[in-house]
């Protein structure tokens, strides 16, 4: 959901003494897949990192069907966005396009009614989280980073996923509820690659986050300076071949049933 910011609000940094702040944090969301190695380091992380805020609290989350509520939302977003395209000319998408706008196509209105209606109760119950926090955090990825040449994860610990973009829930999730989030460097994970916290802000409150975000990273420099090692990170990877990418649209999902 987007609304109109000033950009010159976007632009402006208002400092944000962390220490006011009242945090909530979670390794999956009670359902998302994460390996058990980025749960030890969201733990290890949460606990370098609590004295910064108020408080850090574990929390336990409700997000209902999301899974199903998301296959349905994306779904009606590729009806929206191909539409035209495949009633003039079906073989001009791709095969895997095709197949996620003909499952949009083929659900109900039933279908349509009652993922609106879980993503509102998602949002309510999440939105009422904030009651008590100013922020959410999580891990941004449930596994520590793969070759590009693995276009999704099918697995994760020897348990197959639901489809090829169940691997991605902590963060569309997010995208359910609405709500801002950022993901700050967090360090490197068992395997020596890039760990990054997922920061999550109240509803409509980007500017507030953003500027909490600006101070969290001023905090990691300070307080836990291998956690800022990004930037030789990124040096490191100058000048190496840029690979060919493809689209991560590889399969229509598989929709949960009840």
């Amino acid at each position: 959901m987007a609304f109109a910011l000033d950009p010159g609000d976007v632009g402006r940094a208002r400092p944000v003494d962390l220490g006011r702040l009242r945090v909530a944090w979670t390794e999956d969301f009670a359902q998302c897949p994460v390996s058990a190695e980025i749960r030890r380091v969201m733990r290890a992380r949460v606990a370098a990192m609590r004295h910064l805020f108020r408080s850090c609290d574990g929390v336990q989350f409700d997000f209902g069907d999301a899974d199903r509520c998301f296959d349905i939302a994306r779904a009606q977003s590729f009806i929206a966005r191909h539409q035209d395209a495949y009633d003039s000319d079906p073989t001009s998408l791709g095969a895997n396009v095709r197949a996620n706008y003909e499952l949009g196509a083929n659900m109900t209105l039933s279908d349509t009614a009652w993922a609106h209606a879980e993503q509102t109760r998602i949002f309510h119950r999440f939105q009422a989280h904030f009651r008590d926090h100013d922020l959410v955090l999580s891990p941004t990825t449930p596994v520590s980073p793969f070759p590009w040449r693995s276009l999704y994860l099918a697995e994760l610990e020897g348990r197959p996923l639901r489809n090829y973009y169940h691997w991605l829930a902590l963060t569309y999730y997010i995208s359910l509820v609405t709500n801002p989030a950022i993901s700050l460097p967090c360090g490197r994970d068992e395997h020596g690659m890039p760990f990054g916290v997922q920061v999550i802000g109240r509803f409509r409150g980007d500017i507030e986050l953003l500027n909490v975000a600006e101070a969290m990273e001023a905090a990691f420099a300070t307080h836990q300076p291998s956690w800022a090692d990004h930037d030789r990170i990124l040096q490191k990877l100058r000048g190496r071949t840029t690979p060919a990418l493809k689209s991560i649209v590889t399969h229509p999902p598989l929709l949960s049933t009840h």
